[in-house]
């Protein structure tokens, strides 16, 4: 009896600690990095070569750093993750040129791929140990709803940083990483999740990513849903991004961006934390369906060169992205084998990477050629055309 209420109170203490490093791992305080870029110098054809070369470190670092976390301990490897992401914060600190601020987007990227997959399933092996799968929607549910309020909170400050010496959000973002540290040293380890002893037989790389190839090799639904789930999220990160680049074209003021921020924020919250409730009175399949129409609304409105509805565009596009993840991320969580689960999650990340290495340069290079509106405009269209061949394929299948 004693021991049983020992686990609950260890796996209560490691939920919440993960509450707190979730908070300042994801407080996004240099979310603002375009901004930070352009006033180094760098032109939006460099923002974008600069967001490719992040993504292609990404992918390279994102099977090995899933697998680290399969075959090593869950901690190990976060705290790893956020000692690289003090060594990019000085890099960032530090830099002044185009081949500098890469290097730091390259050591960033390590310490986002070490995260990348690796708390989902320390979390989920944590349930799992004390046969609690079912609560793991809630949970990410309230996850993300604590990165939305790390992302508002960070987001409000880097406002207010723009004009008024915006290196400080670099040294903030060191100092939150110690404190992400600290709340990991807090958790505990998933006891069968364990590095394997000496005498144990071990799994090497190969055999991970084998498995993972073989199980999206037959599992072609999840593979389809981990393309979705990227493009959409690809979208809406680029459309976030590229929107800072407006704010200074309109010249708003500290305030105002971050006033902009708390709305799209406020929205992306309540978002992330009701998402759970839409599968009680929808199908996937409809919920889908609802966000890819709503995100094409929101691009093909950029067409109508207003700051004001480009604004609402930016705050529409953000809640449907909030939306989306936690969704998905519990289904797949469902499907996903123990033994490479942080590997196949760093899979789908890696699926990201691909899109994004291809679109957000040449959205930068859209904007430069066609201005905002017009480029978003167009992949609003691009949306649409795939749509109506998805649904013709379907319905000739039929």
């Amino acid at each position: 009896m004693e021991t049983k209420i020992n686990h609950d109170f260890s796996i209560k203490r490691t939920i919440h600690a993960n509450y707190h490093y979730s908070f300042w791992a994801f407080f996004s305080i240099t979310s603002l990095w375009v901004i930070y870029l352009t006033q180094h110098g760098m032109s939006l054809i460099q923002v974008g070569l600069l967001e490719s070369i992040f993504h292609i470190a990404s992918l390279l670092f994102e099977v090995p750093s899933g697998t680290l976390a399969d075959r090593f301990a869950y901690k190990t490897v976060l705290i790893m993750g956020r000692i690289m992401a003090i060594i990019s914060g000085l890099l960032f600190l530090s830099g002044s040129g185009f081949w500098w601020f890469a290097l730091a987007f390259i050591i960033q990227a390590f310490s986002y791929n070490l995260n990348s997959g690796t708390n989902e399933a320390l979390i989920f092996e944590t349930l799992k140990s004390a046969h609690l799968e079912k609560s793991y929607l809630k949970i990410t549910a309230n996850l993300n709803a604590i990165y939305e309020l790390a992302d508002m909170l960070g987001l409000i400050i880097a406002g207010f940083f723009v004009h008024w010496h915006f290196a400080l959000t670099y040294v903030i973002y060191i100092l939150t990483s110690f404190l992400a540290i600290i709340a990991i040293l807090r958790m505990r380890e998933p006891q069968d999740t364990q590095p394997a002893s000496n005498n144990e037989p071990t799994t090497s790389f190969a055999d991970i990513v084998s498995t993972s190839w073989r199980f999206l090799n037959t599992h072609h639904l999840i593979a389809a849903l981990m393309l979705f789930l990227a493009c959409y999220q690809a979208i809406g990160t680029t459309y976030f991004f590229y929107f800072q680049t407006l704010m200074t074209h309109y010249h708003f003021s500290g305030w105002q961006i971050s006033t902009v921020i708390v709305l799209a924020s406020i929205f992306n919250i309540l978002g992330a934390k009701f998402s759970p409730n839409l599968e009680k009175y929808w199908s996937k399949q409809a919920i889908i369906t609802s966000l890819v129409i709503l995100m094409d609304i929101g691009l093909l409105a950029t067409l109508y060169a207003n700051i004001v509805v480009l604004t609402g565009c930016f705050i529409l596009i953000n809640l449907v992205t909030a939306i989306v993840e936690p969704i998905f991320n519990d289904f797949l969580q469902q499907q996903l084998p123990s033994n490479a689960r942080a590997t196949l999650l760093s899979v789908m990340s890696m699926i990201f990477s691909l899109v994004m290495i291809g679109l957000f340069p040449v959205v930068g290079v859209l904007i430069t050629w066609l201005h905002f509106n017009l480029a978003f405009f167009s992949i609003g269209i691009l949306l649409l055309a795939s749509c109506f061949s998805i649904a013709i394929t379907y319905l000739i299948k039929k």
